[in-house]
This record gives C-alpha cells, sequence and structure tokens, in this order.
C-alpha cells in the first residue's frame, strides 16, 4: 500500500468518523429538544393545571365572601325590621290607656316606703303624682320606672323589658316575619 493509498484510507476513515459523530450529535441534540419539549409541556400543564386550580379556589371564596356578605346584609336588615317591631310595640304600650296603671302596680309592688321613684318626663307630668312616693328627678327613658332603695335598684323600664323581651322572641319574631 503506498502513501496515497494509505493518506486516502484515512481520509476515508476520517470521514466516516466525522459522519458518525455528527450523526450521535444529531440523535443527542434530538432526543434532548424532545426532552426538553416534553418537560416544557409538563410544566405547561402543571402550570394550567396549577392556574385553574388557583382560580376556581379564588372564585369559591369570592363566592364564600359574596355568601356571608349577603347573609349579614340580610340578618342587619332582619334585625332593623325586629327593632322597629319593637318600637312599634313600645309606642303602642306607651299609648295604651292601663300603661299608667301598670306603671303604678309596679311602685305599689315594688317601692318601699323609703324608696325613690323615677319616671320619664312624660309619665311623671302626666300620672307621677299618682305614685304614692317620693319622686326623683325624672329619667332619660321612654317609659317604665326605676326605684331605688338605699343602694339597691330596681329596673322596670320599658327599654330594659323590650330588650328581653326582644332576644327571647326574635326567633318567634323572625319565624313571623320572615317566613321562607
Amino acid at each position: 500500500m503506498g502513501t496515497n493509498e494509505l493518506v486516502e484510507k484515512i481520509r476515508v476513515d476520517s470521514r466516516e468518523r466525522v459522519a458518525g459523530i455528527n450523526a450521535e450529535r444529531d440523535r443527542t441534540v434530538a432526543e434532548t429538544r424532545a426532552r426538553a419539549a416534553a418537560e416544557v409541556a409538563a410544566i405547561e400543564s402543571e402550570n394550567a393545571e396549577r392556574s385553574r386550580r388557583e382560580c376556581g379556589a379564588m372564585l369559591e371564596r369570592a363566592r364564600g365572601r359574596a355568601r356571608l356578605e349577603r347573609r349579614n346584609a340580610v340578618l342587619t336588615a332582619r334585625w332593623l325590621v325586629l327593632d322597629h317591631v319593637v318600637r312599634r310595640a313600645q309606642d303602642k304600650l306607651l299609648a295604651d290607656p292601663g300603661y299608667a296603671d301598670l306603671v303604678l302596680q309596679l311602685v305599689r309592688k315594688h317601692a318601699r316606703s323609703d324608696s325613690v321613684v323615677r319616671l320619664s318626663e312624660a309619665d311623671s307630668r302626666s300620672f307621677g303624682t299618682r305614685a304614692g312616693k317620693t319622686l326623683g328627678k325624672s329619667e332619660s327613658i321612654a317609659g317604665g320606672v326605676l326605684i331605688q332603695t338605699g343602694k339597691e335598684g330596681l329596673n322596670f323600664s320599658l327599654a330594659e323589658a323590650l330588650s328581653a323581651l326582644r332576644e327571647e322572641l326574635a326567633r318567634d319574631l323572625s319565624q313571623i316575619l320572615f317566613q321562607n
């Protein structure tokens, strides 16, 4: 084998090796690109799913807040209606012809001789002289009576009685007023 043949053989072998290396490079690049594309697709899919879940959770939280705000608004409106009903009951009681007799009965039953009786200004003018007990200065109450005997005080004010009744009757009034 001559030099030319040897050089030619080296060239052919080199070309074959270069072609093999290039083929290996192309195969490795293709595999890397495919792996990267698969990872990108998986990440995009995962992110899309996470975004859907987070959006769903955000929507559910917003809906929950809206339901809570609606419920609070309805409850507030119902309590306002109940307050209005209680105020109307108070007005009707104050206008009732037997109201003065009821207050005077409370005074006779619970006031002792050393008791001081306090009425609202309107009640003091209207029937305070009939109480038969020492009248104190008028109180800023809508109606009813406050009886003070020494350190002991009895509160028969209309506001106190209606407040207690309001709590007791809230469920019953709600069922009557807001039948669902």
